[in-house]
């Protein structure tokens, strides 16, 4: 297993591995066993973060190492507690964080739960890797990756949007954003707006059919964001896929459409799996090495 590149100006096939086994452990019923996945991977500071008040069996992992912390958002295996047209409800972004700039509209269900787990998040972050003016003497500033799995690589990208954009994170230098089979998280102004600060340092994988990364659907507006790899059906990564493309042109129009065919589309639903993505990024480190050089 490689080093995490804490420092990685773009990026980094090893740093996409462990962070992809980090986001592995946080299905672990045990934070206990999670734990000794984060120190087997140099990790050696740990928060257990629960989110289930907010979404069932939901939860993250904060870790840390020199100067630098992941958060791992879990996802969640019941589709229909996040999946439904009252939670896909566009919300404003200051709507959500408070005196946050207007920077577009956010899915509501994600931005709700983020936000009310906010002080737990700050908390473990705080405790793992405190900033120059929690801890002074400090000369700079720690960095911060964050990564997830499906509803947790929402909460992933909604996070670096708020420690980049929103004054009372209070803004942190995230330096990687890598999120595996993530929904869409917000409208095309919101899309927009994230790319120009974050677009660069942010890198969502899609393995072949995976349905998830389609909703919210495109006919309500919403847009996608960061580069995306996708796996084919080969298990080869491709920044632009031609099977990717004919596969988004099967337009969804509404979320009991979505449930009927992952309902019978076993090899879709299979496609989403965590330990499948993760065992993907570390079978293809030489072709994800060279992707974007």
């Amino acid at each position: 297993m490689p080093a995490f590149d804490a420092e990685a100006p773009a990026f980094s096939a090893g740093n996409a591995l462990i962070l992809a086994r980090l986001c592995e452990a946080a299905y672990e019923e045990d934070p206990a066993r999670a734990r000794a996945v984060a120190e087997e991977l140099g990790l050696t500071g740990f928060i257990w973060i629960d989110f289930t008040k907010q979404f069932e069996d939901v939860y993250a992992i904060a870790a840390s190492g020199a100067g630098f912390a992941v958060i791992a958002f879990r996802g969640t295996q019941n589709f229909n507690n996040w999946m439904t047209d009252l939670h896909a409800t566009p919300v404003s972004f200051p709507w959500i964080f408070d005196r946050g700039p207007d920077v577009g509209a956010i899915h509501a269900g994600f931005g709700h739960a983020l936000r009310d787990a906010w002080p737990k998040i700050q908390a473990a972050l705080d405790g793992l890797i405190p900033t120059p003016d929690v801890a002074p003497g400090m000369t700079q500033a720690p960095t911060l990756w964050l990564t997830g799995h499906s509803l947790g690589g929402a909460l992933a990208v909604l996070a670096g949007a708020a420690f980049s954009m929103w004054s009372d994170a209070p803004i942190r230098s995230v330096n990687g954003i890598y999120t595996f089979g993530q929904p869409r998280v917000g409208l095309y102004k919101f899309c927009g707006n994230y790319d120009h600060l974050l677009s660069r340092k942010t890198f969502r994988f899609v393995n072949n059919q995976d349905l998830v990364p389609r909703v919210p659907f495109r006919g309500w507006d919403y847009a996608d964001l960061g580069q995306m790899i996708h796996f084919d059906h080969n298990g080869k990564p491709k920044l632009q896929s031609a099977q990717w493309s004919s596969f988004l042109s099967r337009a969804f129009q509404s979320f009991k459409e979505f449930f009927d065919i992952a309902g019978h589309a076993q090899s879709d639903v299979r496609d989403h799996d965590m330990t499948g993505y993760a065992n993907l990024v570390s079978a293809q480190q030489n072709d994800l090495t060279t992707l974007f050089t």
